[in-house]
């Protein structure tokens, strides 16, 4: 299941594979989880939605605090999101939830796993790319990248 504001971002999600998309600007995302994975409760007895791992690749606070918001009892937070700036935290949801939190940064022996995958799926991933700049706009490129909500992947192209 994958949350976004973003409709073409979600649209994008399900033509990769996501079984279901989440418009966090519309939709609760608490209420559609547990419509997806039903209902469960936190260490309190509390109902939560019975959602096993959150991912967080975004990097806003809102996205963060959103999975402490629903994390069931002993739920996993993985955190691969570069986080652009300090937030405060919910300790105290967290620990109601008993929620793990797993940091990950990085992929240098990972990308090696992976490729094979990219290679046999690439036409469900070439579907992540929004933009193809040639190395002469390099700067085009670097632009689009830095622009929130203006790419998804960029990609440089070197064919000219």
């Amino acid at each position: 299941v994958v949350a976004d504001v973003i409709p073409e971002r979600l649209e994008t999600a399900l033509a990769v594979g996501a079984d279901a998309v989440i418009n966090s600007a519309t939709e609760n995302v608490t209420e559609r989880l547990t419509e997806l994975h039903g209902q469960d409760a936190n260490a309190l007895g509390q109902p939560r939605a019975g959602t096993d791992i959150y991912i967080d690749a975004a990097g806003v606070p809102a996205v963060f605090q959103a999975a402490v918001d629903s994390a069931k009892w002993k739920a996993k937070m993985v955190m691969v999101a570069v986080q652009k700036k300090g937030s405060d935290i919910d300790l105290g949801g967290m620990l109601r939830s008993e929620l793990t939190l797993v940091a990950s940064q990085g992929y240098p022996t990972e990308i090696f796993e992976v490729t094979p995958e990219l290679a046999e799926h690439q036409d469900r991933f070439a579907k992540l790319i929004s933009h193809r700049v040639p190395f002469s706009e390099v700067d085009r490129a670097f632009e689009l990248a830095l622009t929130p909500g203006a790419a998804e992947k960029v990609v440089v192209t070197f064919d000219e």
